[in-house]
């Protein structure tokens, strides 16, 4: 063979080969188009409980799942515990934020509260999972445990820092402050739940004169304006800086902890797997300052839930 004869040989191998090359480069990104333009069909029903914190956790996971091209159905602001983790298990709704304390006592039925979060997360997702096939994906850092509050002047002239000083006062006859009573502002199911009102009165050895239930939104005011002495609120609630309200110390450790994670059915998942990787980034960059941030912007400034939930994704890189 010449080497004339071998040059263009090599000449034609050389160009089929770049040609497959160039092929392959644009079946590659067919198929990359392909999959990015991909439509998704089902629609994930995203629920949640009735107060600020739990509708600003829809409207997050609402916009970050569209974000990613999975329709969803709003059914925010359902009501209690009961009722949306009744709704997830029917299949009314698929997805909601729940708390793993709530889950833990109320949703589970265990007897003792858990304070470790991750051995709190550890036996809620395990127990979840093998009994009713609920998933629960990653938890927040925040934990927006149950507390119960003074107004920050009145705790301050009466030495009251910790529960256990308040159920000294009560059983010592100390004059309660305005209204000048001790009674409680507490939302319904506080009132109700075994980690609530009635385990907090046995553990603590107390009694209050008389239990207040009302909306969740309203004890907050009531213990401002001096209608109540006491009110339980939620530790990542953004009123309590701003109208000067102290919690006080669980020094007995009565209620469990209460980190938030989104929870879904099994089948849920395993239809659309994507949604843990879009959630859980989104739950791990879930702080106290944050979370009691985003509240304040709700229920101090009158921002809406929705619009809360988008400003703060935009600014943390989740949505553009």
């Amino acid at each position: 063979m010449t080497v004339k004869r071998m040059m263009t040989i090599s000449l034609v191998l050389l160009m089929l080969a770049g040609l497959l090359f160039v092929i392959g480069c644009e079946t590659e990104e067919v198929d990359d188009a392909v999959e990015e333009d991909e439509v998704i069909d089902t629609e994930v029903v995203v629920g949640s409980k009735e107060y600020t914190e739990q509708l600003v956790l829809g409207q997050i996971a609402i916009y970050a799942l569209e974000h990613h091209g999975i329709p969803t159905v709003d059914e925010t602001g359902l009501g209690g515990t009961s009722m949306v983790r009744e709704a997830l298990e029917a299949g009314d709704v698929d997805l909601y934020w729940e708390y793993t304390g709530t889950a833990l006592i109320s949703i589970l039925g265990h007897d003792e509260a858990i304070t470790d979060p991750q051995e709190c997360y550890d036996v809620v997702t395990e127990t979840d999972i093998e009994e009713n096939q609920i998933v629960w994906l990653d938890y927040t850092p925040f934990n927006n445990t149950y507390t119960i509050m003074m107004r920050q002047e009145d705790a301050d002239e009466l030495g009251i820092e910790s529960i256990s000083d308040l159920a000294n006062a009560i059983n010592e006859g100390v004059e309660a402050p305005e209204p000048g009573e001790w009674n409680l502002a507490s939302d319904h199911e506080y009132t109700i739940r075994d980690d609530g009102y009635p385990g907090l009165q046995e553990l603590y050895n107390f009694e209050f004169e008389e239990a207040l239930p009302m909306d969740a939104g309203i004890v907050y005011d009531s213990l401002k304006e001096g209608d109540v002495s006491v009110s339980m609120g939620y530790a990542t609630d953004g009123r309590i800086a701003a109208y000067e309200l102290v919690n006080l110390e669980d020094d007995k450790n009565f209620h469990p902890v209460y980190n938030c994670a989104p929870t879904l059915r099994e089948e849920t998942l395993q239809e659309l797997p994507q949604i843990a990787d879009i959630l859980n980034p989104i739950a791990h960059a879930l702080d106290s300052e944050m979370m009691a941030a985003m509240n304040m912007k709700v229920d101090i400034d009158g921002d809406l839930p929705s619009e809360v939930a988008e400003e703060w994704l935009l600014e943390e890189g989740f949505i553009e």
